[in-house]
């Protein structure tokens, strides 16, 4: 008799599996027989499908589209125009052509225990400066004016204390400033300082407004490639 129940139980579980059909528990029993499962029809089947575990309870942020021709809002050129004029009087500042005897063609012509007041002139006016670093005296820069074109700053360098240049040498001056996102502006201007009571000295040459710079910042924003200089 036991073995006739194993043979029917094992019919109807080889026909239920070969009809690939879906079943419910309808009441507990004790034990597995075809009494306790009640087919479900085909129509009433259904999947759950559920996200993976490494997206669930998760806030995704939407994605925003970036500017043409801008990485997060640093625009791929910069242009850089530093002027000085020399204080109480806004006088003009001079350079000197010194052709190839040193490591520059032009020298600028500096006065020691003087100021200078100092214009930034950058485009395009999105972009902020923070401060500006002449031969290891730091300053801020303020802000004058913004627009969508240009953003105009001011600051003051002061030379008290700079010792003057030795006759027929010439000084590298590091100069730099700080942008916020688009990083550093670096370069180094040829200058000599003369003292400050021969400053008729400094009061010839070649007169200048401006020195414009334009500018690449790099992949990382860190620094500022420089693709022209010029004196105007």
């Amino acid at each position: 008799m036991m073995k006739q129940c194993i043979k029917l139980m094992e019919e109807v579980t080889g026909a239920l599996c070969a009809q690939h059909s879906a079943f419910i528990l309808t009441g507990v029993t004790g034990s597995l027989s075809p009494c306790s499962l009640t087919r479900v029809p085909p129509q009433h089947h259904r999947s759950i499908r559920l996200p993976p575990p490494w997206t669930r309870d998760q806030t995704l942020t939407p994605h925003k589209p970036r500017r043409p021709g801008t990485m997060d809002d640093v625009p791929p050129i910069i242009n850089i125009s530093i002027s000085l004029r020399i204080q109480p009087n806004e006088g003009p500042v001079f350079f000197k052509v010194d052709g190839t005897r040193f490591g520059q063609t032009r020298t600028i012509k500096l006065l020691t225990g003087s100021k200078y007041k100092i214009e930034v002139v950058v485009k395009p006016g999105n972009v902020e400066a923070t401060n500006m670093n002449i031969g290891g005296i730091i300053f801020p820069l303020e802000q004058q004016s913004r627009d969508e074109e240009s953003v105009v700053y001011h600051g003051q360098y002061d030379t008290e204390g700079v010792p003057h240049t030795k006759s027929g040498d010439r000084q590298p001056v590091q100069v730099s400033m700080e942008f916020n996102k688009a990083g550093t502006f670096e370069t180094v201007w040829q200058a000599k300082y003369y003292n400050y009571y021969k400053r008729e000295h400094c009061q010839f040459g070649n007169k200048f407004s401006s020195i414009e710079y334009e500018c690449k910042p790099n992949e990382t924003r860190t620094l500022m490639w420089i693709n022209k200089e010029a004196f105007n």
